[in-house]
């Protein structure tokens, strides 16, 4: 970390829609961010602060899903910074965006949904943990990470049944006294087809969460 200070005082950030020095995402180009319809993950049916509707709920461990963009421009570069250039201050940025989405509700908690360990080793650090923490620094949520991935499948290129195979008991929930009765915020970067967190939600809930929601910055 005191690397990381010291690279960045030499060779300050620059903004990636504008180049202005001193940020990965000025305020300004934030706004270019586009904005995702709230809409049931799974249907995509139009639905308040992304609760997963009726139909869908039947079969899905989540109550919903709030996505702050689509994973495009200047969010698909800002994640990548993240993920395969050690930009770890992206992870502040990203969690700026999704301060807005976080509900007013009591007893919540926030919990990374883990990266695969192979993955978290070639970068140094599990990009959805760097997320989880800056947006509990921001929030005064407790943060807790509650998960422990298990398989080391790589999800990128597979269908949606794909990756519900494969991440078919994926997760071992680590804390589960700290979970009891809280509702649980599953934090990640990205939205494909909700399998992740569906996995990651089925862990939660069989250690006596009350609720789930999903909280991701871009939605693919």
């Amino acid at each position: 970390m005191i690397i990381t200070r010291l690279l960045r005082q030499l060779a300050p950030y620059e903004c990636l829609g504008c180049g202005a020095e001193g940020q990965l995402l000025c305020s300004g180009c934030a706004t270019r961010l586009i904005p995702v319809p709230e809409r049931c993950y799974r249907c995509r049916t139009l639905s308040a602060h992304g609760k997963t509707c009726q139909s869908c709920r039947h079969t899905s461990s989540l109550f919903s899903i709030r996505s702050a963009t689509i994973y495009r421009g200047l969010a698909k570069e800002l994640i990548w910074k993240l993920k395969f250039n050690s930009a770890r201050d992206a992870a502040e940025e990203i969690a700026a965006q999704l301060l807005p989405l976080i509900p007013p509700i009591k007893n919540a908690i926030i919990v990374p949904v883990p990266t695969a360990t192979s993955r978290a080793r070639q970068r140094g650090y599990d990009q959805a943990q760097l997320i989880a923490k800056a947006l509990a620094r921001r929030t005064g949520l407790p943060y807790t990470p509650a998960l422990r991935r298990l398989g080391q499948h790589h999800q990128v290129g597979s269908t949606r049944d794909q990756r519900r195979a494969q991440l078919k008991d994926a997760y071992r929930c680590v804390h589960p006294s700290a979970i009891q009765n809280q509702h649980v915020i599953l934090i990640d970067d990205v939205l494909t087809t909700g399998a992740t967190l569906e996995a990651a939600g089925t862990a939660i809930l069989a250690n006596g969460a009350q609720r789930v929601s999903g909280l991701v910055f871009a939605q693919a």
